[in-house]
């Protein structure tokens, strides 16, 4: 006589459910298990794919704008506490294709490969020179407010504008930091425009044949590249060689010095020794009748390959291209928020025929080529 009614073994057959209840085997169940983990795995990897993810901070192509061909934009590492850029104010072609970008507001440099794949930062905020009854909070390699960035080919070395801290710091390529000058609280030279007149208040720096080009309010200081001062030129004034408020320098391959005096709405060149050669530009006394000056508001500035000048122009919404003697070539770019427009371009770098604007009131760095229209 068998245990059960229909001849079965409940030791060695299989259960069949019955008006009492749903048995499940134990493989069944561990196939069940099996089966739940591996979505859950599926959907977790998922997950962390979407927060490492680019995507929402890069964007590739774009229609042509008059001018301007779009290659990328990137608008911040897409990670961490901050994830996107907040106003930066320039960038910088360095070795091995990549992209150097002053956050400004963020107080920090980040690195990007040249696909727009974020690498790594260094920065963060720190103030040298506080108010006072106030404490200074900065350590090597602390910024406060970054406007410019530079890199030296030839080490990798990257330079820093270190705007309210009154001094350039030196990062290795991989932003290990090295050095800062000059002493934002002792005087430099003849005089400078620190707080307290002590340090300098950079607004832009370039780094040519082992010498430092660094603007202030009033004047060029140049410096080799551990920071000793070898000369200085500039001062207030409207006349040739005089300066109001530079954001860019520049130097070409002769020695040549580019500056972008923005107040006076002009570019004005200088030989190695700071004599003054020629003059792009004018001052604009009237925005709505002198429109045939090609500059409203020159910061950023770069040489190209064939020895003409880019100039970035916030307030014209636009990129200048200048001769080697000043004469105007070509303007490029409109005002948008679309891929290949521009909003406030402050800084700009060349490399072939890619051009880097920091596209600061557009949050983003694009990457583009400039085209006949």
């Amino acid at each position: 006589m068998t245990d059960h009614d229909d001849g079965t073994d409940p030791l060695t057959e299989p259960h069949v459910p019955t008006s009492r209840g749903f048995y499940v085997t134990p493989r069944q169940t561990f196939t069940g298990l099996a089966i739940a983990l591996t979505v859950i795995l599926v959907v977790l990897l998922g997950y962390l794919w979407w927060l490492s993810r680019p995507a929402n901070f890069t964007e590739t192509g774009g229609e042509k704008k008059p001018g301007v061909e779009p290659i990328l934009s990137i608008y911040g590492p897409g990670r961490g506490e901050k994830p996107r850029f907040d106003s930066p104010m320039g960038v910088a072609w360095g070795l091995k294709d990549r992209i150097y970008v002053a956050d400004s507001a963020n107080s920090r440099i980040n690195v990007f490969g040249k696909e727009g794949d974020f690498l790594f930062q260094f920065g963060g905020f720190g103030i040298a020179k506080p108010l006072q009854g106030a404490k200074a909070t900065w350590k090597p390699g602390l910024l406060d407010y970054p406007t410019d960035i530079a890199v030296n080919h030839k080490t990798g070395d990257v330079y820093v504008a270190d705007f309210y801290n009154d001094s350039v710091s030196v990062f290795t390529e991989a932003g290990k930091f090295l050095r800062r000058f000059p002493d934002p609280q002792k005087p430099v030279g003849r005089g400078s425009s620190g707080a307290e007149g002590k340090g300098i208040a950079v607004t832009a720096v370039a780094v040519a044949d082992g010498r430092v080009y660094a603007t202030d309010t009033y004047q060029v200081f140049v410096f080799d590249t551990n920071g000793t001062l070898l000369k200085q030129f500039g001062m207030p004034g409207l006349d040739p060689g005089q300066l109001d408020h530079p954001n860019g320098v520049a130097v070409d391959s002769r020695g040549r010095i580019y500056v972008a005096d923005s107040n006076h709405n002009r570019v004005q060149a200088f030989d190695q020794d700071g004599k003054h050669l020629w003059t792009a530009g004018a001052k604009i006394s009237d925005l709505k009748s002198e429109t045939d000056n090609p500059f409203v508001l020159p910061r950023g500035l770069a040489v190209d390959a064939d020895g003409s000048i880019l100039v970035a122009d916030p307030l014209g919404q636009s990129i200048v291209r200048l001769s080697e003697d000043g004469a105007v070539l070509a303007t490029y770019g409109t005002r948008g928020s679309a891929a290949g427009e521009f909003n406030f371009p402050n800084d700009l770098d060349v490399r072939d025929e890619f051009v880097l604007v920091a596209d600061k009131q557009n949050d983003r760095v694009q990457l583009v080529k400039l085209t006949s229209r």
